[in-house]
């Protein structure tokens, strides 16, 4: 009856244990409830150190746990060979990480196209981070989000700090309304409403920069374009409003001052480019901003 009676008030500690982050000590590996009071004080004077990381795991051989209790006092608790100490974790699924890819695309894509499917490629995977933890940030490796592969750096941050970096890759299935050049256009070419159309094409073949709205009517061709070529932004640019040999206006302002006199423009340039003029008052050259046709602005 006593034999049974002692073996009642063992208190068995488990193999393999959960624990919070931070520091540890013997109390945290037994419910308080099931010790005495006084082994509940003296199992907390007894370190074992810091928690492992969150999902990461430490072993806690059994015979130095025992060393330790018995210098404590502490007597009515059974020790295992080895306990498991494990990181108290949350998994970021790969279905959020996919998620929140697919709103970044969707985003950055905006009303000129849509997404038909995305689908994960390597490297998406459930990953274990501390509790609370969320993606913090989020972007296309290489900068374009539209390529048939692309890789993302996703990073999860907890309470402001760095936790994990994921570098999931996905394939991106999907179409763009697009500019095409109806025609060849060769360079410096005044573009008219006949020199182009919509048409809808894979996402894949869509460059970055020919997605949104941009000015076309109206702009010059930088460069040539051929026929059947989706448009680019930096395809164009601005008419010049002051050309070379032109009298202008040529306005000078400072903190306190404004003086307006007659130039000749020495160079051709569209609004808000810089342009060299000639006063031709005092023969002096300058060197100014083009704020409208035939004027421009220079400061002191």
């Amino acid at each position: 009856m006593m034999m049974l009676s002692l073996i009642a008030a063992l208190v068995i500690l488990p193999t393999q244990l959960e624990v919070p982050e931070g520091p540890l000590s013997a109390a945290d590996l037994v419910g308080e409830s099931a010790v005495s009071v006084g082994d509940v004080h003296r199992m907390r004077s007894v370190g074992l150190g810091r928690a492992p990381a969150a999902g990461q795991m430490r072993r806690l051989a059994g015979p130095y746990l025992r060393r330790l209790l018995r210098a404590a006092g502490v007597t009515k608790v059974r020790v295992p060979a080895q306990i498991k100490l494990i990181g108290i974790s949350e998994l970021i699924t790969a279905d959020q990480q996919l998620k929140a890819i697919r709103v970044l695309v969707k985003r950055r894509l905006g009303k000129r196209g849509r997404i038909i499917e995305l689908r994960a490629h390597q490297n998406l995977t459930d990953v274990k981070v501390p509790p609370g933890s969320r993606i913090a940030r989020l972007s296309p490796v290489g900068g374009n989000p539209f390529a048939r592969r692309v890789t993302f750096k996703l990073e999860i941050e907890r309470r402001g700090r760095l936790v994990n970096t994921r570098y999931p890759q996905v394939e991106v299935v999907g179409k763009a309304r697009v500019i095409i050049a109806t025609r060849s256009l060769p360079a410096k070419h005044l573009v008219s409403a006949a020199d182009f159309h919509s048409e809808e094409r894979d996402l894949s073949q869509v460059p970055k920069s020919s997605l949104g709205r941009f000015p076309i009517i109206g702009m010059l061709t930088a460069r040539r374009i051929s026929a059947g070529r989706a448009l680019r932004r930096d395809y164009f640019k601005s008419p010049p409003v002051v050309h070379r040999g032109q009298r202008i206006r040529i306005e000078l302002r400072g903190a306190m001052l404004s003086v307006s006199t007659v130039g000749e423009a020495l160079g051709e340039a569209a609004v808000g480019q810089t342009v060299a003029v000639r006063n031709l008052n005092s023969g002096r050259r300058l060197s100014g901003v083009v704020r409208a046709p035939g004027l421009v602005e220079v400061t002191p």
